[in-house]
């Protein structure tokens, strides 16, 4: 456990994960909430341009010192679900903790990574991906993209991030 950081996540209607944090941070100041995002790059025109998208819609990552205070959120959490294990409980462990201190680890904004491509070998050597979270399943240089699978409150998600190819020429 980074510094006593406990680890919590809140599923919601899709579109409403911004909302929901904004009520977090009204209710409890001690409470972080984090809409995670990612950084693609995308052609638009002929043109590289930066956009922003949501890596995991419907889901908003909380992080508190100490347990939960549930009474404080329980208004929120009538409206939306706190997620729960089947041993009923709430705070994430193991690989979900992990993996929802990777994403505190970089205050929810997974930027691109940059990778070097030998042959049919690649290696990531600055960015998110560089620790190692998920499976890189597909790689597209042409477009910077990898398209990575994880696991996450016993779901397998796929998502494209953005890569860099450094290697030179």
């Amino acid at each position: 456990m980074v510094n006593g950081l406990k680890a919590y996540c809140i599923f919601c209607k899709t579109g409403s994960e911004n909302h929901v944090k904004q009520q977090i941070e009204k209710i409890d100041n001690g409470i972080e909430a984090i809409v995670p995002v990612r950084i693609l790059w995308e052609k638009r025109r002929g043109k590289w341009e930066i956009r922003e998208k949501e890596l995991l819609p419907g889901y908003v990552f909380i992080y508190y010192k100490g347990g939960l205070p549930e009474d404080t959120l329980r208004t929120l959490i009538r409206n939306y679900k706190l997620l729960e294990y089947d041993t009923g409980k709430k705070e994430l462990w193991g690989y979900d903790y992990d993996y929802a201190m990777w994403i505190y680890s970089y205050n929810g904004r997974i930027e691109e990574s940059k990778a070097l491509f030998e042959g049919e070998m690649v290696k990531v050597v600055d960015g998110p991906l560089v620790d190692g979270i998920g499976k890189i399943i597909k790689l597209d240089r042409h477009k910077r993209r990898a398209w990575v699978e994880f696991d996450f409150a016993g779901r397998t998600f796929r998502v494209s991030l953005s890569v860099v190819d450094i290697t030179p020429y």
